[in-house]
């Protein structure tokens, strides 16, 4: 019988661990004998061999035989096993095998039948045998060779929620507080019963906690032996008692050589399952246990504890993760070991978890109470987070090693800003959510699985306060995530995104966006008016710049899909093209800001003319917006890049009207804003001066006077290489300059009235201030146009017909038109390629002629050419006089050449006028007798039908084919002549009425 509590009588010694090892000398001494045998018959049948050959193989064969043994030996942890069984100094275990090993020398006479019998076997039987034991050796090393893992494993892409395996890997400066609980713990007097608890949420880090502390254990007392015990392996046991004390045994005797351990441990497991059945034959055996008790059998293995001078510290872990019952039955097993005074418990648990509803937490805290002695509570510091977001994460020896340097650095900015986020006034917020490691690698998990790595945040639009926020939703509420997902992708504008009311300039929320976010979770609702709720992002109408507009993941408008793209980036893992971002072009400007050459950015790959002329504008756009804070050089670059790349452009009005119209505007900005001027202080304070410094340079960059002689913009845009285009430039560029067309030009309308003018007063009636200042910019223009094409007498109809393709898609977009005419090439209406030209050759044509020959006085759509005299300050129509006489008698004159009449009948076609029908108010465009003159005389028109019409009656049955593509409709001969004709008529009727009236 095992002693009892309080006797103190020695206790019995195991006597199956004596048998044991009496067993092991017995049989090992046999099986020495049993191989001499069989290798002294196999050496006898070798006796004719030579001696040296002899003896060569025997060591060769022994060698070898010596290091498969001592492999297979090393492989198992033989040496390790070896080391503690003689750091156990047991001389009375290794006395019990020199005995067996004697007893079989003693019997072996009784045991010469066998021997003889291994003396006579085959002589082949020895090797055969040592072949086999060695086949038996060998097999397992090539198999575990072959199973081992290459050396360089290959990089993990995401990170592991591996708790911390040593102080090196500790990223949240916890050593102080580990290495206090665990001198605690080695200080503390071995009582029965003495549990510390280690109290703390999910993801605080208990365990890394605890394997801290178990190498500091082990460190500073090779006497303690931890025991890891954990319950969720063996919840669905019926007894954890028993499992409990199996874990322990198994650990104890990895660190000592104790045999009598584990007999003690086997009668109390079964001791705590009671009596067994056995069935043998058909025969029911019962085996009853031992009349000892449980404390009796605790107490015999808490006396080997003792005895071996060993403490054990059993560690029970993930304690909250089981559900109540289970946990009850931990506990309770727990409580059954508690005569172990060897053994110091430590629970980790979340109190709040095994608390569970608000009915029943007083009572399982109560419960806790009964088990743990002392309690330690674990907490993150929102500031280590922090700083590991910013730069512990660098560090060598965390566990974000596992993933390149160069991914971990593209995340670095979002990291940052979580770091910004957990050190302002709502870290409070966040913390339930990015507040401890778990949550954090869970958070780079989910960047990770967006691919951000592969795409540049910082040329991208997506504003990372909200990116982060975007992500902790769809983390936390899966749910909301995908209400948000199907509210506002495909298009659709649902109750998140913020409205614009144009009426009243201001921006607002849905009306059910409140009592939405009213319904969520407290942090949801947090997260959502973080994202949308105007009262916390608090935008102004007029100070809301672009970068925000851009960006920020509440605008969802046609215009700016920026909660689409971040709900895609999240969701499909799709980044927007860099030509669609705004920080593209922004990067771009702050570069030319910086001194880069205009020229040098636009080279670049971003910017490269292909399938699309969309980075190229908005490039231009955003280099005009911030135009005012040129310097000199900065202007000078911008101003002359653009009027160079002009021809590059696409001037046919695919999608819009073509990127070489809409940069005239651009080019005005520019000299409106900063084509004056050293910088943006000398512009303010000299504004409204005549002199150099004043706005009067800009007057000067159009004309090509003063230090810009000779690189006049007048000159420049209609420079020989440009062809007509470059005149429908001019047109376009002059008639942006008209002050009644109530533009912003205004330091461009005052340097063009004080050209002609330096006392002109720059206030007053728009359509005064335009009348002046367009007088010297149409005569000048008209001049040019005069000599380049009047004097000649060459026809400005037949070169805008005659003009390559390639001028109208823009000279550097040979991929462009390649697209556009493989899109459009089998295509008959108006979006294909050949009707998209004729249609701009048609814009060419009216737009030139109309600018040029229209009287039209300063009424709003800007003061035509035509109604100033060629030179002098008189209002006497004399340009539009010589336009018509250019048009009538050069261009549309059959004498000079028969096609002119067709020049005639284009011009007539291009200008029906619009109409709509009574019958379901279709739209019509037909000819009438006030829309066909456009900007020419009507009388002109009239005089030049009656005297040409016969001979153009006769020219039309050949050309009936004949059409005209503008666009807004596509006039045919066939089809609209007969109208046009009629309208021709009742001009010259007009016109020979007029005449007779003035004789």
């Amino acid at each position: 019988m095992a002693a009892t509590k309080h006797d103190q009588t020695m206790n019995m010694p195991e006597l199956l661990v004596f048998a044991r090892l009496f067993v092991i000398g017995f049989v090992g001494a046999e099986v020495g004998w049993s191989a001499y045998y069989l290798g002294n018959s196999f050496a006898t049948m070798l006796s004719g061999v030579s001696i040296g050959i002899r003896a060569t193989g025997i060591v060769v064969i022994s060698l070898a035989i010596f290091l498969l043994c001592l492999i297979y030996a090393i492989e198992r942890g033989a040496h390790i096993a070896t080391s503690r069984i003689c750091s156990s100094l047991r001389v009375d275990l290794l006395i019990m095998i020199i005995v067996g090993i004697w007893t079989n020398y003693l019997i072996s006479p009784l045991l010469s039948k066998v021997h003889e019998a291994l003396k006579d076997v085959d002589p082949y039987s020895g090797p055969t045998v040592l072949l086999l034991l060695c086949t038996i050796l060998l097999t397992p090393l090539v198999q575990h060779r072959r199973q081992r893992p290459n050396t360089s494993p290959p990089q993990l892409r995401f990170l592991s929620d591996e708790e911390v395996d040593n102080d090196k890997e500790d990223l949240l400066a916890g050593d102080e507080q580990v290495k206090s609980f665990a001198d605690t713990v080695l200080e503390s007097e071995a009582l029965s019963g003495l549990t510390f608890g280690v109290d703390g949420p999910w993801g605080v880090g208990k365990t890394s906690f605890i394997n801290l502390a178990q190498h500091y254990w082990e460190e500073a007392d090779d006497r303690v032996i931890v025991c890891r015990f954990e319950p969720l392996r063996y919840a669905s046991e019926p007894d954890l008692a028993d499992r409990l004390i199996r874990d322990l045994s198994s650990a104890i005797q990895q660190k000592v050589f104790v045999p009598e351990f584990r007999p003690a441990v086997s009668r109390y497991s079964r001791l705590i399952k009671g009596k067994a059945d056995i069935s043998f034959f058909g025969f029911k055996l019962t085996l009853e246990p031992s009349q000892e008790t449980a404390d009796e059998l605790l107490n015999d293995i808490d006396e080997v504890l003792k005895r071996i001078n060993r403490r054990v510290i059993v560690v029970i872990d993930d304690l909250d993760r089981l559900d109540t019952r289970t946990t009850n039955n931990v506990l309770f097993a727990i409580r059954r070991t508690f005569k172990l005074s060897q053994a110091t418990y430590i629970l980790c648990y979340d109190t709040e978890v095994l608390a569970g509803s608000q009915e029943e937490s007083s009572r399982a805290r109560e419960f806790l109470e009964k088990f743990i002695t002392v309690k330690l509570s674990l907490f993150v510091d929102s500031s280590h987070i922090r700083d590991f977001l910013r730069r512990d994460w660098k560090s060598q020896a965390n566990q974000l090693s596992t993933i390149p340097s160069d991914t971990m650095l593209k995340l670095g900015s979002v990291l940052d800003e979580l770091a910004n986020i957990l050190d302002g006034d709502k870290a409070t917020w966040y913390l339930p959510l990015v507040g401890d490691l778990r949550k954090v690698k869970r958070f780079v998990n989910a960047m990770l699985l967006m691919q951000l790595e592969k795409s540049d945040l910082g040329r991208t639009d997506f504003n990372k306060h909200d990116l982060i926020n975007l992500i902790l939703i769809h983390l936390n509420y899966p749910g909301l995530f995908r209400r948000i997902y199907a509210d506002e992708t495909q298009g659709r504008c649902g109750i998140f995104s913020v409205q614009r009311d144009l009426i009243k300039q201001e921006y607002k929320n849905d009306s059910s966006f409140s009592d939405f976010v009213a319904k969520q979770q407290e942090i949801a609702a947090f997260l959502l008016k973080e994202l949308f709720d105007l009262n916390t992002l608090k935008f102004n109408w007029n100070s809301l710049d672009e970068a925000e507009l851009s960006s920020r993941a509440c605008f969802n408008q046609p215009d700016f899909r920026n909660l689409e793209d971040y709900l895609k980036l999240i969701v499909r893992f799709v980044t927007p093209e860099p030509q669609k971002t705004f920080v593209l072009y922004k990067n771009a400007v702050d570069q030319v800001l910086k001194g880069v050459k205009i020229e040098s950015v636009l080279s670049s790959d971003d910017f490269r003319l292909g399938q699309s002329d969309h980075a190229y504008d908005q490039f231009w756009r955003v280099l005009a917006n911030q135009s005012y804070s040129f310097t000199r050089n900065v202007a000078d670059d911008a101003i002359n890049t653009l009027i160079k790349y002009l021809p590059r452009y696409p001037s046919i009005e695919y999608h819009d009207r073509g990127l070489r119209n809409r940069s005239i505007y651009t080019l005005l900005q520019l000299l409106d804003r900063a084509g004056w001027g050293d910088t943006s202080e000398h512009r303010h304070q000299h504004r409204h001066k005549t002199t150099e410094s004043g706005v009067i340079e800009i007057a000067w960059r159009i004309f090509g006077e003063g230090s810009y002689a000779g690189k006049g913009l007048l000159q420049q845009l209609v420079a020989s290489n440009r062809g007509v285009l470059g005149w429908n430039d001019l047109m376009m560029f002059r008639l942006h300059c008209s002050a009644d067309r109530q533009g912003q030009l205004f330091n461009l309308y005052s340097a063009l009235i004080f050209h002609q003018d330096k006392n002109g007063t720059t206030t007053g009636l728009v359509s005064d201030l335009a009348l002046v200042g367009m007088r010297k910019i149409s005569q000048n223009i008209f001049s040019r146009f005069k000599k380049t094409y009047i004097k000649p007498r060459r026809n400005f109809f037949t070169e805008v017909n005659e003009a390559p393709i390639q001028e109208f898609l823009g000279i550097a977009s040979f991929e462009l038109s390649q697209h556009i005419s493989n899109k459009f090439r089998n295509e008959q209406d108006n979006n294909s390629i050949e009707n998209r030209i004729a249609s701009s050759r048609s814009v060419v044509k009216s737009f030139v002629i109309y600018q040029l020959s229209n009287s039209v006085p300063p009424e709003g759509s800007g003061v035509g050419c035509g109604y100033y005299n060629e030179s002098g300050a008189e209002n006497k129509l004399g340009i539009a006089k010589a336009m018509n006489n250019y048009i009538f008698n050069i261009c549309f004159n059959p004498y000079l050449n028969k096609n002119n009449t067709f020049h005639f009948l284009d011009y007539c076609l291009l200008h029906l006028s619009r109409t709509i029908l009574p019958s379901g108010g279709t739209i019509n465009y037909t000819a009438t007798k006030d829309g066909l003159p456009s900007g020419l005389n009507p009388k002109e028109m009239g005089l030049y039908w009656s005297q040409h019409k016969q001979l153009i009656y006769e020219q039309v049955p050949y050309a009936l084919d004949r059409r005209v593509v503008t666009p807004n409709y596509i006039a045919r001969y066939s089809e609209d002549l007969e109208a046009v004709f009629t309208a021709l008529d009742e001009l010259a009727s007009d016109a020979i009425y007029d005449d007779k009236e003035a004789e």
